[in-house]
């Protein structure tokens, strides 16, 4: 249900949103690309001499100051977002396909907005078909097949516009498709993505159609596509061949997890991410758009697809064991913090019902980042190796060497920048050792506290010993999965076994989840 896709170096023109380091970084590649070529021609026509010489000596200087240029006004506008969407479009092998969904955007999305189209080393021509676009249309040509996770994560990576949305390269969006489902997202500062309905997809944004022939499609969406607010409702779950969302969102909940291979259940992985961030879901039903179907999956042929599908549902399980009664605990936790103890039982909203027109101004919003799912004490870096260690909610960075048997595990920049900055660690008499080791520890005499064991002290129930906790500031923290534990670098040797009584003595806090796994250092 969803395209291939990912990774190497971007190619692509200048587009709203586009800092100018970007644009002429990419610009250098494309033009190298086309010029050299229309270079060749020339030469085959007028041969070689001094004019000749003289003329590719003046494109050098002007291309050189040119590109300089560029250089310096990308570094005085870096980081500026523009407000409009950035439309991510990752692509493996489909060139047909991209071409009609790009002609479909550029017909019926009148809002400010730029493509990005994230080629897989596709070998069918689309990078170079792409290319030939110009205009809001971005080409990053990537060398290796990263999957469609890896594809995302580039686009986001490039992504100027304050909303963002995820599309597969088999759609065609259809007029008002996008100002209905922005509309349906603006309606309560709770819901966090929105997907469309369409022909073709898994789940409940299915809808019956009366056309069989594309050519019937866009008569029936014309008049599908009418906005209507009645149309709009929550759900719990959204395929993610169509979403829409906010950088906001994005900075919180991260990158997709690349650790699921060409495609399949990584979209599932990052909508329990974004309902553990306190987000809710909707479909903007007055949204609809034209589906293939799971295009660049079915080109894998029926017997790869089926062992991909089972490798990607296995790591799934392996990280989130029971996803929903997780997001379900931590909806109560939450509600814990948020409400007075008598309003703690209050009946929660059917998820499938319209979205009130209310709002949520009987309820504060307090959104989470991924990072308060992380372990205290624990090392963390970035793909330069710059290494920090998270302490009371901040990162404190390092600024003395890795102590010895400490492994960092890195996350994505975007998602170590939205963790609140610390006081930078000078000394190694300012941090303990991570995970603290079980024979370590001493126990105190503070009974029926959350001060039985030091701070971030790994436990276990001694008659469960499988689920463990960390200690962390007065709470029990679970870690949700034997996954999530051994990606923090826990082992056996770390868990201290204590009588079941004293641990549910202990106020439970968040649950400690496995950070997504990056396979591009750009990232």
């Amino acid at each position: 249900m969803r395209s291939n896709s990912h990774t190497s170096s971007g190619s692509g023109k200048s587009a709203v949103g586009m800092t100018a380091a970007t644009r002429s970084l990419e610009s250098e590649r494309v033009t190298l690309h086309s010029v050299n070529k229309r270079v060749r021609q020339k030469s085959k026509r007028r041969g070689t001499g001094r004019r000749a010489g003289q003329g590719a000596k003046l494109y050098k200087q002007g291309y050189r100051r040119g590109y300089d240029q560029g250089v310096a006004q990308g570094q005085s506008s870096f980081g500026l977002v523009f407000e409009g969407v950035s439309i991510i479009i990752p692509t493996y092998n489909q060139r047909d396909y991209v071409l009609k969904c790009i002609a479909s955007i550029e017909k019926h999305t009148p809002a400010p907005y730029e493509i990005i189209v994230v080629d897989n080393a596709s070998k069918d021509g689309t990078a170079q078909a792409l290319l030939r676009i110009g205009g809001v249309v971005r080409v990053a040509a990537l060398d290796v097949n990263r999957g469609f996770a890896g594809g995302v994560n580039y686009g986001l990576m490039m992504a100027r516009g304050r909303h963002i949305v995820v599309l597969n390269n088999d759609t065609l969006v259809t007029p008002g498709w996008l100002d209905n489902m922005m509309t349906c997202l603006d309606s309560d500062p709770k819901i966090g993505v929105v997907g469309p309905v369409t022909n073709y997809i898994g789940g409940d944004q299915q809808i019956e159609v009366p056309y069989r022939e594309v050519e019937d499609m866009w008569s029936f969406a014309s008049r599908h596509n009418r906005p209507d607010a009645k149309k709009h409702r929550l759900t719990d779950r959204l395929v993610g061949f169509c979403w829409l969302f906010t950088r906001e969102l994005w900075e919180r909940v991260g990158y997709l997890d690349e650790g699921y291979a060409v495609g399949n259940f990584e979209d599932d992985d990052w909508i329990i991410r974004v309902k553990l961030a306190g987000y809710e879901l909707a479909v903007a039903g007055d949204a609809f758009i034209h589906h293939f179907g799971s295009v660049s999956m079915k080109a894998l042929g029926e017997q790869d697809y089926v062992v991909v599908n089972q490798d990607n549902e296995q790591f799934f399980s392996k990280k989130w064991g029971d996803p929903h009664a997780l997001v379900a605990e931590t909806n109560k936790l939450a509600l814990r913090e948020m409400l007075p103890a008598g309003l703690q039982s209050k009946k929660q909203m059917d998820s499938r019902q319209r979205i009130s027109t209310q709002g949520s101004a009987d309820l504060a919003l307090s959104f989470r980042r991924s990072s308060e799912f992380y372990p205290e004490g624990s090392f963390i870096s970035d793909a330069k190796g710059e290494v920090y260690t998270v302490v009371g909610g901040h990162r404190r960075k390092l600024n003395i060497p890795v102590p010895r048997g400490i492994s960092p595990v890195q996350i994505a920049k975007p998602e170590l920048l939205s963790i609140p900055s610390g006081e930078a660690v000078e000394s190694t008499n300012e941090i303990q050792a991570w995970p603290l080791e079980a024979h370590q520890l001493r126990s105190s005499s503070m009974e029926g506290s959350g001060n039985l064991w030091p701070n971030g002290t790994i436990v276990a129930a001694a008659d469960a010993p499988e689920t463990c906790y960390q200690i962390s500031g007065g709470k029990r923290r679970r870690f949700v999965t034997t996954y999530a534990f051994e990606r923090w670098g826990v082992h056996s040797a770390h868990i201290v076994h204590v009588p079941a009584e004293q641990l549910r003595l202990i106020e439970e806090g968040w649950p400690i989840i496995a950070p997504p796994q990056l396979l591009n250092e750009d990232l």
